[in-house]
């Protein structure tokens, strides 16, 4: 009866050592490398529904998929003004004038339109957009002839969450005027009525330079037909 005492002694007492040394080790873990216990403050926060639910607007994750840029964006008619540096290309100054893009077919392809007026005189021009969509993401290219001069821009173009929309293109090089020249730049899509496009050029091998920045203003009441 004696020897069955001291065993249940013995057991009670491992018992409580253990308790007693998870209990250490969960309070050194707290203060340590552990996370704390939530207080009522962040729960009470964690629970309250965000500014931007109670706005009506539509909350974005880090796992949520960009969305899809469409093409269809610059059908239309825009007006374009711009203040070109002089360059090969021809004199610097102010440019004016109206660019027109419509569907082309299944829609695979943008057909454009180009009258303008600058330093040396009105101009006109034209041109084709095409586009894809691959595992490789969003690409374009526009080919364009305007005032004899044969551009082809390509490049990437993508989204972000807010529904911010960029087109990045270069050109590769060729020749004008005995001089080798490449252009690079940037389309920003801020609004659904209006952009701008930096682009910057290099001459013969050179550095990069700023060549100017176009603006552009669609009208909303023009809607051109699609060719069949």
């Amino acid at each position: 009866m004696r020897s069955a005492f001291m065993l249940l002694s013995l057991v009670s007492c491992s018992l409580f050592s253990v308790s007693a040394w998870a209990e250490l080790q969960a309070g050194t873990q707290s203060q340590g490398g552990g996370r704390p216990a939530t207080t009522r403050r962040e729960e009470r926060q964690r629970k309250e529904v965000q500014p931007g639910a109670t706005q009506g607007a539509i909350l974005t994750d880090v796992t949520d998929a960009q969305p899809k840029f469409n093409m269809d964006y610059f059908v239309g008619e825009w007006t374009f003004e711009s203040n070109m540096s002089e360059s090969p290309l021809g004199a610097g100054g102010p440019t004016s004038g109206s660019e027109t893009i419509r569907n082309v077919l299944d829609g695979r392809f943008w057909d454009i339109s180009i009258k303008g007026e600058g330093p040396e005189g009105p101009f006109t021009g034209k041109g084709i957009i095409t586009y894809q969509d691959s595992f490789a993401g969003q690409s374009y290219m526009r080919y364009e002839i305007t005032r004899g001069i044969a551009l082809l821009k390509s490049g990437n173009l993508g989204c972000d969450l807010g529904g911010t929309c960029s087109l990045y293109f270069e050109t590769p090089p060729f020749e004008h005027n005995g001089s080798r020249i490449q252009l690079k730049g940037r389309y920003y899509l801020t609004s659904p009525f209006s952009y701008r496009v930096t682009t910057e050029i290099a001459v013969d091998k050179g550095e990069y330079r700023n060549w100017g920045t176009t603006w552009y203003t669609k009208n909303e009441k023009a809607k051109p037909a699609a060719i069949k």
